[in-house]
Formats: C-alpha cells, sequence, structure tokens
C-alpha cells in the first residue's frame, strides 16, 4: 500500500548515491479507508524510475494530497498515526524542496533519516487502515 511510495522514496535515495483530523474534529472510518486505499491505488511513484524534478515536485505533491486526506479523514483513534504520516510527507517534501527536487543535491544523511521516518509512519498508517478497513 504506502509503503511502494516508501520503495520510490528509497530509489530516489539511492538516486543520491549515483548522481485532522490533526485538529481532533473526528473524522470517519469509510473516508479514512477511502483515502488510504485511493494513495495506494494511485501511487504518484508508480512510474517513475528516473524523475525530473519537475516530476519528484509533482509526484510529491501528489502524496502531500494524499497524506492530508488521510490526515483530514482519519477518526480520532487514528488521529496520531494519520498526523504522524503527513508530518513524515512534509519532512520528505521539505528535503527535496531543499536540493531543489535534485536527488543528487540531498544531504544524504538527513534525507535516509526522513525517509526512515516516512516509513515507519506509513506502515503506522498501514497497519491502522488494515485493523479497521475490511
Amino acid at each position: 500500500m504506502l509503503t511502494r511510495a516508501g520503495s520510490v522514496l528509497a530509489i530516489a535515495a539511492g538516486l543520491v548515491l549515483v548522481s485532522s483530523c490533526g485538529d481532533g474534529d473526528g473524522g470517519d472510518q469509510a473516508s479514512f479507508c477511502d483515502a488510504v486505499e485511493a494513495l495506494a491505488a494511485n501511487d504518484p511513484f508508480a512510474e517513475l524510475a528516473v524523475a525530473s524534478p519537475q516530476e519528484m515536485r509533482t509526484a510529491f505533491d501528489q502524496l502531500r494530497d494524499g497524506a492530508e486526506r488521510i490526515e483530514d479523514s482519519a477518526p480520532d483513534e487514528f488521529d496520531t498515526q494519520a498526523d504522524r504520516y503527513l508530518r513524515s510527507v512534509d519532512g520528505l517534501i521539505d528535503q527535496l524542496r531543499g536540493a531543489g527536487y535534485d536527488p543528487r543535491a540531498l544531504d544524504t544523511l538527513d534525507y535516509r533519516e526522513a525517509t526512515s521516518e516516512y516509513e515507519a509512519a506509513a506502515i503506522s498508517v498501514e497497519n491502522a487502515a488494515a485493523g479497521a478497513c475490511t
């Protein structure tokens, strides 16, 4: 599901070497499940092998939109996971924005840290969805 984007992010990290419910108002389980499934089904990284800075920017904007939908629709019991996921996406975007969306210009250590946080947050959201969305 969401970790597919994490796999692509790991690939992007490899390129460096080569070249809300957040406000406590509650969401609903059906919308949360739909948002998680929509992001998984419409993976913005599915066709990116090597991407231009503009393609990277577009894909990460789409990822951010999906993460925001997840966070906005999360029921209170998944607020922590959804908020962490959105913050982790923002952390990746901050790293990429600072490098002009050029993987060769990334600070490798900082980006790996952001990628690790993203992957952990994605797994957390996937686990929440797996338990709630049948």
